[in-house]
């Protein structure tokens, strides 16, 4: 291949580069506009709200322990019930224990991502 040759397809690949470049920075500008424009809201609402509190933390983390441990205790509570139904150990407890703690978790997830 000749110098020439070389310069061509050099010149080819700085032709193609800026489109896909363009593509890149426009995709990369829309995520940095749409970042910055949820800090602004953040920002605005803490400003309108102020500080949690010490106490509102507290009652949070309360309530959140809460939504996690009620429906894994109501699945015990559940299975331990029908384990003495059916004359099983664990058989019911353990499967409905642990659905309730993934229930819990779940909710304790969608409950977060609300406040």
């Amino acid at each position: 291949m000749t110098h020439r040759d070389e310069a061509r397809n050099n010149a080819g690949d700085a032709a193609a580069r800026p489109a896909a470049a363009s593509a890149e920075t426009s995709e990369t500008d829309a995520a940095l506009a749409t970042a910055a424009r949820r800090q602004r809201v953040r920002e605005r609402r803490g400003r309108e709200e102020g500080a949690l509190g010490t106490m509102r933390m507290v009652g949070q983390i309360g309530i959140l322990g809460w939504i996690i441990v009620t429906p894994a205790l109501l699945g015990l509570l559940l299975g331990r019930w029908l384990d003495g139904q059916a004359g099983t150990k664990i058989f019911f407890a353990a499967p409905l224990l642990m659905l309730g703690v993934a229930a819990g978790g779940w909710s304790a997830w969608r409950w977060m991502h609300r406040q």
